[in-house]
This record gives structure tokens, sequence and C-alpha cells, in this order.
């Protein structure tokens, strides 16, 4: 009996100990497992983070790449910038200066406008004067048709000069330089109407010049003809200054002396006939003339105008 519950309680404590045993080895079993399971984790978790913080960096490294090129990009607009605004400074110079030269010139227009302004008005001023003074030679000249044509003399009048000619045939003989009795009649008839219209107080501010010219036809050498052509035009200047000239009066022959001129042409101007022949006869005269003050001046004057006019025309 002893030895059967000797054996018994051997058996339930060897039991016992393997029951032990195999709780201690579940536990340990256990313990191991969940020591896996958390060095697992504890792996994966250092994976994921590893992989996180790989991912970060990643994305660090592009965003510091993409600020790089945006700070380049940056840069080089600011570069840009202050190009652009060297440029528009530049510019603003270049404006400024423009507009100074603008200033500069509009006011140099401005002062040629001036300048051209006060032309237009001194060529103004010095057309009415030649329109008024070549109204007057016409009025002169029209006067004197009318005044010759009311003391019955037969002379012809050139209406866009005023010369009168008279033919050597009646002042002359043929050669001569001695005034003929018809000839001292001609004068005697002819110089107090001339005169007395010339030196009319209308007229008289006006006229500056009395011409008597002495013309011969082509027959025989120049210089001949220039000698007896002057001598005739002398002489009827002596003889109107003269004492056989009672119709003009001392103050008279005093006024012609200072404006009288007397010229010798020679055959320089001869008269041609319809078949444009010389008329011998029509070549010998003796031609006076009047003048009005200024006239060279205005005479250019009027040239100058008429081309002016021709230039604004386009002739």
């Amino acid at each position: 009996m002893r030895r059967e519950k000797r054996t018994r309680r051997s058996a339930d404590s060897g039991s016992f100990w393997i029951s032990y045993s195999d709780m201690m080895a579940g536990m340990l079993f256990t313990f191991a497992l969940i020591l896996f399971v958390a060095v697992y984790q504890i792996v994966d978790l250092q994976q994921k983070k590893t992989i996180e913080l790989q991912t970060k960096e990643a994305q660090l490294s592009t965003q510091q790449s993409l600020l790089i090129d945006q700070q380049a990009t940056l840069q080089d607009k600011e570069a840009q910038l202050a190009a652009a605004t060297l440029t528009l400074s530049q510019q603003q110079t270049e404006l400024a200066s423009a507009q100074t030269a603008l200033t500069e010139a509009e006011a140099s227009l401005a002062l040629q406008q001036s300048k051209i302004d006060e032309q237009a008005a001194l060529l103004a001023a010095q057309q009415a004067q030649i329109d008024q003074l070549i109204g007057m030679r016409s009025q002169i000249i029209e006067t004197l048709r009318d005044e010759l044509h009311g003391a019955g003399l037969d002379a012809v009048v050139d209406r866009q000069t005023g010369a009168i000619a008279f033919t050597g045939a009646v002042l002359f003989d043929f050669g001569k330089n001695e005034l003929k009795e018809s000839g001292k009649q001609l004068l005697n008839a002819f110089i107090p109407v001339y005169i007395h219209t010339l030196m009319n107080e209308e007229y008289e501010g006006y006229v500056g010049e009395i011409i008597i010219e002495g013309h011969t036809d082509s027959s025989g050498s120049y210089l001949t003809n220039l000698e007896l052509s002057q001598q005739r035009a002398f002489a009827v200047a002596q003889y109107c200054l003269g004492t056989e000239m009672t119709g003009l009066t001392k103050e008279e022959k005093a006024v012609l002396e200072s404006i009288l001129t007397v010229n010798g042409r020679s055959y320089a101007d001869p008269v041609y006939d319809a078949y444009g022949k010389e008329d011998e006869e029509a070549s010998r005269r003796v031609v006076f003339k009047f003048r009005m003050k200024d006239t060279e001046m205005i005479e250019q004057m009027s040239g100058i105008l008429e081309g002016q006019s021709g230039e604004q025309t386009g002739e």
C-alpha cells in the first residue's frame, strides 16, 4: 500500500513539473512571440519611419530644388527688372532730350514764323507800294495822252512805258544836229504840256527822272552815230532849258535841270517794219521818257515777287 502511495506521489510530482514545464514553455513561447511581434512592429515602424523620412527628404530636396529654381527665376526677373528700369531711365532721358529739342524746335519755328509773318507783311506793303506806283505811272501815261490830245499834238504815248518818240526828220536835217525851225515849233508846243503834266502837284512826288534819248539808223559806224545821237539829244535838252523855250518858268526849268538826263543810243535800238526790215526813218528819232522814283528797286522787287508767286503756284 505504502509503495502505491509513494508511486502515486512520485507520479503526481512528475506530472506537476511537467505541467509546470509546459506552462513555462508556453509562457516563454508567448513571451518570445510577443517579443517577436514587438520587434517586428518596431522594425516595421522603423522601416515606415525610414521610408517616410526618405520621402520627406525627397520632398524636401524637391522643394529645395524648386526653391533654387524659383530663386534663379527671381534673380533673372530681378535682372530683367533692373535692365528694364535702366532702359526706362534711358528712355526717360531720351524723352526729356527729345522734349527739350521739340521745345527748342517749336521756339525756333515760332521765331521763323514770326520772321515769315514780318516778311509777308513787308512784302505786302512793298507790293502795295509797287501797285500804287504802277497805278500812278499808268495814271500819268493816261493823263499825258489826254493832255497832248487836248493840245492838238499828234504824239503817240506808249501805254506801257510812257515813252514818246519824234522822228528826226521833224527835228533835224539828215545827218545834222542843229534843230530845224519845225523842230523848235514842235518842242515849244510839246514841252510845256509834257513838263506841266509830269510836274503836276499830284505827280511831282513820283517822277524821279526825265530822259531824252537820241537814236539813229544803222547807216555808218556805231561811234559816228553814237556821237550824232548824243549831239541831237543834247540839242533838244539845250533848247528846252534855253531862253527860246518860253513855255516854262525859271522854277520849272530849274526842276527840269535836277531830273533831266540826256543819252545817245546810236543804232543800238532800231525800229523794224512789219517785214522785219529796219525802218530807217523811224529809227532816226528822239525819245522822251520818264522814270518813277526808285524804278530799278521797284522792278527788282516786282521780279522777286513774281518769282515767289511762281514758286507758290508751281509754275
